[in-house]
């Protein structure tokens, strides 16, 4: 499997990217919904940039742990929110398959909103969607390694491997050629057991 590694320093340069470009637009919207939990930081710089102090949480499961994935995403969100006549910015870290965009941007617009547009950092060709505004396109599936899930991925990528998942994580932190950590190692081995129990 290929693993695409983001480091810290470059992801946020990457969200940066995604608000410059939906700035350069023009465009102006009312509500920015941060599609929970990957789209979380990129969503919430895109609300600084913009100006848009409504920023809305919306969670949505279609990945599980270790790459697991549900035939249709979940979605839930804490307050139901008023999209009518509301022009609204969806964002999220990757589109992969298309499948919570298509929903949510579904959902949103059944709720009333006048415009619902979507911005990811990272666009996969072979997505069923096509997202507005994306800084990078990837045309070769691969899985992509964000600092803000560390050990959600390391778990499931070395989960997936077999043996022991602590060793096959460091062996996986070594092939990407990880940079940027911000656990030592009796933390990290801390972190993963947290996930296996």
């Amino acid at each position: 499997m290929r693993i695409i590694y983001i480091p810290w320093s470059k992801a946020i340069e990457l969200c940066y990217r995604l608000a410059s470009m939906v700035l350069d637009s023009g465009k102006r919207y009312d509500t920015v919904i941060a599609v929970s939990r990957g789209g979380l930081i990129p969503a919430r710089i895109i609300s600084d940039v913009l100006g848009v102090e409504d920023l809305v949480v919306l969670r949505s499961k279609l990945w599980g742990i270790g790459g697991k994935i549900r035939s249709e995403p979940e979605i839930s969100i804490h307050e139901p929110p008023d999209f009518k006549n509301r022009k609204v910015l969806v964002v999220d870290e990757v589109v992969d398959t298309g499948a919570t965009l298509t929903r949510i941007t579904r959902l949103i617009r059944d709720l009333g909103a006048d415009l619902v547009e979507t911005a990811v950092v990272h666009y996969k060709s072979t997505s069923s969607f096509k997202p507005d505004y994306y800084v990078e396109k990837i045309d070769e599936w691969a899985w992509i390694f964000y600092p803000w899930s560390f050990t959600e991925t390391l778990y499931g990528l070395a989960k997936a491997r077999g043996g022991d998942v602590y060793e096959e994580s460091l062996r996986i932190l070594r092939e990407i050629k990880a940079s940027e950590l911000y656990l030592d190692p009796y933390r990290i081995r801390e972190a993963l057991e947290r996930y296996s129990s």
